[in-house]
């Protein structure tokens, strides 16, 4: 590898950590929003409904997670990783947008639609793939990876926590949008 190379995989790798870390901090800054308002949309009085259709939403979702990943590895097959982590942000955008403006169980549940476009862990191991040789050097990227979401998601749901405790619960929501929406424009970084 030239020097050259070296240092776009190098900046490469880099970029990937810090858009895991957004990617793992906004996806955990508004998940404690979401047990508050199913049971507002639900009713206090119905807490048993509210857990039944927690449940539901949070089973939708992964139902959804699990279609998009077979489609997101095609697109980065076909598209590449920097086109792939930008869907991935404006899918995570969409997401927490609804989710900042719902006023219903309809609308909560069409929040987790985007979601199909949210794949951030799986772009970030095809990237590092690609910017390491494999062996030693793969594998120590992987396990940073791995690090680098786990910063995220003790940070996130730590910070949501504080924002909805002060009263605005949708801030940590909006917040994970405009994150989210940063992090799609720094994907215009990644080396091709």
């Amino acid at each position: 590898m030239t020097d050259a190379n070296s240092s776009r995989s190098r900046f490469g790798l880099f970029l990937v950590y810090i858009l895991v870390v957004f990617y793992a901090l906004c996806f955990q800054l508004q998940s404690p929003l979401e047990p508050f308002l199913v049971e507002k949309l639900v009713g206090k009085d119905k807490s048993s409904d509210a857990s039944v259709s927690y449940g539901r939403l949070q089973s939708l979702f992964s139902g959804i997670q699990m279609f998009a990943s077979l489609l997101f590895g095609h697109i980065l097959d076909k598209f590449g990783v920097r086109v792939g982590f930008t869907l991935n942000f404006l899918a995570c955008a969409a997401t927490y947008h609804l989710l900042s403006i719902t006023s219903s169980m309809t609308m909560l549940y069409m929040s987790k639609i985007p979601g199909i476009g949210m794949a951030g862990f799986l772009c970030a191991q095809t990237a590092v793939s690609q910017l390491t040789r494999a062996g030693p050097e793969r594998v120590q990227a992987l396990g940073r990876l791995t690090s680098a979401y786990t910063v995220g998601g003790i940070l996130g749901p730590y910070l949501g926590g504080l924002l909805g405790g002060q009263g605005d619960y949708f801030l940590g929501a909006k917040l994970a949008m405009l994150g989210s929406l940063v992090a799609a424009a720094c994907c215009l970084m990644l080396p091709v």
